[in-house]
Parts: structure tokens; sequence; C-alpha cells
């Protein structure tokens, strides 16, 4: 049960689950992509880029 609930509440978890929706979003509201596999490899790609980056370093503030 501790391992399943420290993967839910990993960074990665919170990237693909919350990060991942809101960029492709945010793309599509402003017009910068369109609704579609533009915009979800986008927000694929930004989510997954900050939420290794957050897993590997084991933060998500730049400080330390």
């Amino acid at each position: 049960m501790k391992i399943i609930f420290g993967i839910l509440l990993s960074p990665l978890a919170f990237a693909l689950g919350f990060l991942w929706p809101l960029t492709t979003q945010v793309a599509v509201s402003t017009g910068l992509l369109a609704a579609g596999w533009p915009a979800i490899t986008f927000g694929a790609a930004i989510a997954l880029g900050f939420g290794l980056l957050a897993q590997t370093r084991g933060s998500w503030l730049w400080i330390k």
C-alpha cells in the first residue's frame, strides 16, 4: 500500500494527471495549436519534461 501511495503522489504522476491536460488545453484555448494530436503531443512533451526533471531532482522548485 505504501508503494502504491508513493507512486500516486510522485511528481511524474502529477505531471501526467494534471500538467498534461492543462498544457494541452492552454495550447488549444490560446490558438497556439489546433485540437487533436498536435496539441496532445505538445502537452505530453512539456508535462513529461517537467515531471522527469522534478522526479530526478526530487523537487518542483528550482532552488533546493
